[in-house]
């Protein structure tokens, strides 16, 4: 895909406050818009990770971050668990800064998703730059940080700690590097460099996009385009030397990669999948909106002369969110979350479609501007208040997820980080949210005959998958609406083993 070059725009809306005054108006949008989301996950944020793919990945990030505290050589940086486990299918940052972040701030639930709080107010911000540089009504500009921050996605997944969420604010960072070059004020090499190293540490779509951006300004901008891609040289060298330090080689990075692009059975699982995740996360509503806004800034400019970088925008972040899910599907098929980036462009293209929107009425009289402009206000309010006020099935996911707490909290804490504590049944899967919280190994155990060989006193975490009976609520330690705890003897001889 030929990503279109463009002219920079004219000078912004007439009709309006000052310039100072919108920049006021922005930086109030962003900083409420950060306030409603750091309260809408405020429930599990600051709980330990919870049965969910979010407490899922909090505790295998929150692992590594242990380990590295606790001996940053043994752990290879954090690659290494204190369990003995090995994970490096990512980039380092994310482990990286959850170490630094823990050590500073001491191993609690809050500290351990900072990297992916903060990294989710960093993303509205840098979106909100790149919109002003687009010169885009300061009504737009509002609108698509409000509707990007109160999306299902973003509330529902901003707050798990993940690549894609903490490398989505140095996408972004590149995204702008490359607007600024495009417009003829690139900034500072040092800083093109900055983030291009950040970015090949960031996660896997982060250097998707600046290898993007690269290819979209190095015909007129070359040396921000060097300077990019010098940092994302050295970031992803950096990324693979610490990767081959923790697996020994490249080779497992490689059969991970190859599982990913597979598509789950077939291409029709994988395809099937997407209309679902895309409904619950993101709403047919402000789908629509994003398509009209799409088109709108590839196919029409927003004033004659050429527009102001809005096709750039919305190309790169197209192909890295399509892109990435398309190579790879198996992750896409089994991971709702897997185009969270789609955030950023829910802000750009809602953005244009509020700003062509707003500018039918750019010439009318002031009242009629004015009135207009309200409409649209009561709008965005309308439909960002109506998506943070009802949960997507996701977040409800999360929500449910956290009675664990209540569960393992009759686990014993182990000694060591290689005893094995507990046992999970039914499960073939690993258990990184139990083992988290037990500071141990647990057990995954999917058969009555696997139950069967474990030691009679040994815990058993059993997953529940429908009201428990009473003779099992006899039995059980602790019984809570998905889970209950009990002694592996116990368990088998209810089972009828």
């Amino acid at each position: 895909m030929t990503i279109p070059a463009e002219t920079p725009g004219a000078a912004g809306p007439e009709v309006g406050a000052p310039a100072w005054g919108e920049r006021l108006v922005v930086i109030l949008a962003v900083v409420v818009s950060g306030l409603a989301f750091l309260a809408a996950v405020s429930p599990w944020a600051t709980e330990p990770p919870g049965y969910s793919l979010d407490g899922f990945n909090v505790a295998v990030w929150g692992e590594g971050a242990r380990a590295a505290v606790d001996d940053p050589v043994a752990s290879r940086l954090g690659g290494r668990r204190l369990t003995g486990d090995r994970y490096a299918d990512h980039p380092p940052l994310t482990v990286w800064a959850t170490a630094v972040a823990t050590g500073v701030g001491g191993d609690r639930p809050l500290v351990v998703r900072s990297p992916a709080l903060v990294a989710g107010l960093l993303s509205l911000a840098v979106l909100a730059l790149i919109l002003r540089d687009l010169e885009l009504d300061v009504i737009a500009v509002v609108g698509g940080v409000v509707l990007s921050a109160t999306s299902g996605m973003f509330l529902a997944y901003g707050a798990m700690l993940d690549t894609p969420m903490v490398s989505l604010p140095v996408g972004l960072a590149a995204v702008r590097v490359g607007l600024r070059a495009r417009q003829g004020r690139p900034p500072r090499p040092g800083v093109a460099v900055a983030v291009g190293v950040l970015a090949g540490l960031a996660g896997w779509q982060a250097a998707l996009t600046v290898g993007l951006v690269v290819f979209a300004v190095v015909r007129r901008a070359r040396r921000a385009a060097a300077a990019l891609a010098s940092g994302l040289i050295a970031g992803l060298a950096a990324t693979a030397g610490w990767i081959a330090w923790v697996l020994g080689d490249l080779g497992p990075l490689w059969r991970q990669a190859a599982v990913r692009a597979g598509s789950g059975g077939g291409e029709a699982p994988w395809i099937a999948t997407q209309p679902p995740y895309l409904r619950d996360l993101y709403g047919w509503g402000l789908l629509a909106a994003v398509v009209i806004g799409v088109l709108l800034a590839g196919f029409r400019p927003r004033r004659p002369g050429g527009a102001s970088g809005e096709r750039y925008v919305v190309a790169v972040l197209l192909v890295t969110i399509a892109g990435y899910a398309v190579l790879f599907r198996n992750g896409a098929a089994v991971h709702d979350y897997w185009t969270y980036w789609g955030v950023a462009l829910v802000g750009v293209a809602t953005a244009v479609l509020i700003d062509r929107a707003a500018s039918v009425v750019r010439d009318q009289p002031r009242d009629v501007a004015i009135a207009t402009r309200a409409g649209i206000g009561m709008v965005v309010v309308g439909a960002a208040v109506a998506s943070w006020a009802q949960p997507s099935v996701a977040e409800q996911r999360i929500r449910d997820g956290l009675d664990l707490r209540a569960a393992v909290a009759h686990l014993p804490v182990a000694d060591s980080p290689e005893a094995e504590v507990v046992a999970v049944y039914p499960t073939r899967e690993r258990v990184p949210w139990v083992e988290y919280a037990v500071r141990g190994r647990a057990v995954s155990v999917w058969s009555r005959e696997g139950l069967a060989e474990l030691p009679p006193s040994l815990p058993v975490l059993v997953i529940l998958s429908g009201e428990p009976s009473p003779a099992l609520r006899d039995r059980a330690d602790v019984v809570t609406e998905r889970f209950a705890v009990l002694p592996a003897g116990d368990l088998v001889e209810h089972l009828g083993g």
